[in-house]
């Protein structure tokens, strides 16, 4: 009983150092991991306080040709707690085109325009940083250069040049016309607007002087005509020319000759009953005041009046006649 009760405390040992064991053999390959991965972090750290400001300069290419770009390479190391403004300072690329830039982590690429025949160099490099205590500081290096080799190729005396070319336009020549065509468009459409409304108005004008009988259509113009008091204004040209329009009219729609577009003379000739004669009067009096300026008094003009409302009612259908016809549109009605 003594044997076995001492050789259970043997056996825990045992098991706790195999226990040991195995976690070593599996936690080694994780440390020796973790030793290999901070080292570089803690070298690097440590190369960083102890090196010293530094700037250098370089180009992707050592020639060029003109109109081509190259990329100016900066690399820098700066002090711990250094660092830079928004936008970092660089000098001596004053005289140059810049086309790019690039800033990264300790570098800083910069691309240029090589526009310059004979030589292409920048000047004395400088960039400038802020310290660990917000004061400025510069570091500098030389200017970088390199060599501009002709677009001609390597024996410029022995190219044929080709003969220039005109300017090609971006945009279609028929653009240019559009502004116009445009208005042209617009300005057609507004004549043709134009015309339909006239020609409509115009067609409803004699629709609706076609309904009306002669004799009241030419009794109502001259009622209008006198309620104008183009007369009595001093307008006597104005008046005489509508009174001789109307009475032209009037003697074309019962006659049947194209009286409106005769002269008196030929409307004379036209005459046939002694009825129609008595208007040849009031005709040649309009005539000599719209062509030869002449002023009648007003008591003739009111006489030349009443002398064609006569004429109307004597010419114009009976009251019969007129009831008759009333009747009968009534009727068809």
């Amino acid at each position: 009983m003594q044997k076995k009760c001492s050789s259970i405390p043997y056996c825990a040992i045992s098991l706790s150092g195999c226990i040991l064991r195995s976690c070593a053999l599996y936690l080694l390959p994780w440390v020796v991991l973790f030793v290999l991965l901070c080292r570089p972090v803690l070298s690097f750290q440590d190369d960083r306080e102890d090196a010293e400001p530094s700037l250098s300069a370089s180009l992707d290419q050592d020639s060029a040709t003109v109109g081509s770009v190259v990329t100016l390479i900066l690399n820098y190391r700066l002090p711990e707690g250094g660092g830079f403004y928004d936008i970092p300072e660089i000098g001596g690329l004053e005289n140059l085109t810049q086309v790019d830039r690039e800033i990264g982590l300790e570098q800083i690429k910069i691309k240029l325009l090589v526009d310059r025949l004979d030589s292409w160099k920048t000047g004395a490099l400088s960039l400038t940083y802020l310290d660990k205590t917000g004061k400025e500081q510069v570091l500098t290096t030389a200017p970088v250069s390199l060599t501009v080799l002709s677009n001609l190729g390597e024996k410029p005396e022995e190219a044929e040049l080709r003969p220039i070319q005109g300017i090609i336009p971006t945009k279609a020549p028929w653009l240019k016309l559009l502004p116009w065509v445009g208005t042209g468009v617009a300005f057609l459409l507004g004549v043709f607007l134009f015309i339909w409304w006239y020609r409509t108005r115009r067609r409803r004008g004699l629709m609706a002087a076609a309904s009306e009988p002669p004799h009241i259509r030419a009794v109502k113009e001259i009622e209008e005509l006198e309620g104008r008091s183009l007369f009595e204004n001093g307008h006597v040209k104005a008046f005489y020319f509508r009174f001789s329009e109307i009475l032209r009219c009037y003697l074309e729609a019962i006659r049947g000759f194209p009286a409106a577009e005769f002269t008196t003379e030929e409307i004379a000739h036209h005459i046939k009953t002694e009825k129609d004669r008595t208007l040849l009067p009031l005709l040649r009096q309009a005539d000599l005041v719209k062509f030869a300026d002449t002023v009648p008094t007003p008591d003739r003009k009111e006489e030349a009046v009443k002398a064609a409302l006569n004429y109307i009612h004597e010419t114009g259908p009976t009251d019969e006649t007129a009831n008759t016809a009333s009747g009968s549109q009534r009727s068809v009605s």
